[in-house]
């Protein structure tokens, strides 16, 4: 990841919180100030926008009003002073008017610029935001008012109104807009310090949203050159920005009677004890949801969204590789202070091609019981007949597409092209995996989402399930249900 564009800073504190100043160092590309209400977060955000509100976008913690595009507002949309002045306070009643507005300022500032080809690209931003919300389909338009289109993936309907969406969609799709198009806006204009300030993003939101937005914004930070710093009480997004930011990311616990703050880094412990907490994961065994532990990023992304179909239910902890072993160590010694052994509390899946560990006295799985997947890992769903039906296609189309585009892919254009012969289910394809995405799925949707998608709509079945593995989907299905046979 980049550099931070701010490793240090001096901010004025109010006088009614002690006056003086607030020293922030050892700032990260994405910094998280932790603390509870009245702690100062969103006074001290506001303090830093007012700043460089030309390098610097605040988005306040109280988001309201509708999805409509208002004229009026482009203006202010397209100067960084106007957009300081209407978040001046903790509440923005017409928050989505704006950002809508915004919008239609992003393609006029493509417009702007002397170039031969207008720079940025709209369907880019649309891809950041079908991985983010994958039940829907956004694509912008100038051209148009709104100058959107919010289509539902599940029936293809329209979206026209603000009260089509749940809460916790609204809040998301509006965030994500905000911080994509401001975002874009600023690396078409060259702009050399990019500062997002983002005031409790988790409000509203249930976890799994929390956890994609946290993934999402990461994301972004890397691709647009952005600094970004969250205030938030949320456990699950400290935890989830801890997981999928990596060295890039770190924490501030402010507290206000102090003034100066150093951001701690994410240790292995602190990620470990987030996960369990800001994941709810110890409620899960307590209440009859299983845990399952999976191995790094990827395999978050999947199975952390399969609950949220409401077919399979389960709590997910994220691991990086064979940390899933001192993980399930762990767990295990928790929860033997929490329950009796005797019906598991959930799983620790490995891919396939690991070895499965045996229990014994000094590694016990009484709790929490090692698994792996059929196929080589999970890159190998991405090319089952249940994820390519989702695609359009199936794998004698998919394989001769893929061997046909080989040439395009440089050195990985030798492994690409004997697609046509591979064993779907052992072929190690984790360094292809993004150049089949983008050969085989027009809209270049994360493969996780598709494959995510394939698992949670539906107990598994067909070369899904063989590539999962009956063990697995038992596991977190439950039994197969039995057909009963016709009488004769």
């Amino acid at each position: 990841m980049h550099q931070p564009h701010f490793t240090e800073i001096e901010i004025a504190k109010p006088s009614d919180l002690g006056g003086g100043s607030w020293k922030l160092s050892k700032l990260s590309v994405i910094t998280v100030l932790f603390g509870k209400n009245g702690s100062g977060k969103s006074r001290l955000l506001r303090a830093w926008r007012d700043k460089d509100p030309s390098n610097c976008h605040y988005i306040v913690p109280e988001r309201t009003g509708v999805l409509t595009f208002e004229p009026s507002y482009l203006q202010q949309q397209t100067d960084p002073v106007q957009r300081k002045n209407a978040s001046q306070y903790n509440f923005f009643n017409e928050y989505r008017q704006h950002v809508v507005a915004r919008i239609q300022a992003y393609f006029l500032t493509r417009g702007a610029v002397r170039e031969n080809q207008l720079p940025g690209d709209p369907a880019e931003l649309e891809r950041y935001l079908s991985s983010l919300l994958p039940d829907f389909t956004m694509t912008f338009a100038a051209a148009t008012n709104p100058p959107y289109e919010l289509i539902r993936s599940f029936d293809g309907s329209k979206v026209g109104d603000i009260h089509q969406l749940s809460s916790g969609e609204a809040q998301v799709l509006t965030i994500a807009l905000d911080v994509l198009t401001i975002a874009a806006m600023w690396d078409i204009q060259g702009n050399d310090k990019r500062l997002i300030l983002i005031d409790e993003p988790d409000a509203h939101i249930h976890p799994d949203l929390q956890v994609r937005l946290a993934d999402f914004l990461v994301r972004v930070a890397d691709r647009f050159k952005l600094q970004i710093i969250v205030a938030s009480h949320s456990t699950t997004l400290l935890a989830a920005f801890g997981q999928f930011g990596a060295d890039a990311a770190s924490v501030i616990y402010l507290d206000r009677t102090k003034s100066d703050f150093k951001a701690s880094p994410f240790s292995k412990e602190t990620k470990e004890l987030a996960a369990c907490l800001g994941g709810h994961a110890l409620m899960g065994p307590l209440f009859g949801v299983p845990l399952l532990l999976v191995e790094g990023d990827d395999d978050y992304r999947i199975w952390s969204q399969v609950p949220r179909y409401h077919v399979a239910s389960f709590s997910v902890i994220p691991t990086n590789g064979d940390e899933i072993k001192q993980y399930q160590k762990s767990l295990e010694t928790i929860l033997a202070a929490l329950r009796e052994p005797g019906n598991l509390a959930g799983f620790a899946l490995l891919d396939g091609d690991k070895e499965l560990p045996q229990a014994n006295a000094q590694s016990p799985q009484n709790h929490i019981q090692f698994n792996r997947l059929a196929c080589h890992e999970a890159e190998n769903l991405f090319l089952t007949d249940e994820v390519l039906a989702l695609l359009g296609t199936n794998w004698q189309q998919a394989g001769a597409a893929i061997a046909a585009k080989a040439n395009e892919y440089g050195e990985k254009a030798a492994a690409l092209a004997g697609a046509a012969g591979w064993d779907r289910k052992t072929v190690d394809i984790h360094e292809l995996i993004n150049q089949i995405t983008q050969i085989l799925d027009l809209k270049n949707v994360h493969w996780t989402i598709r494959v995510a998608r394939a698992i949670g709509q539906q107990r598994p079945i067909g070369q899904l399930l063989e590539f999962l593995g009956a063990d697995i989907v038992n596991a977190l299905w439950g039994p197969a249900p039995v057909v009963a046979l016709a009488a004769e």
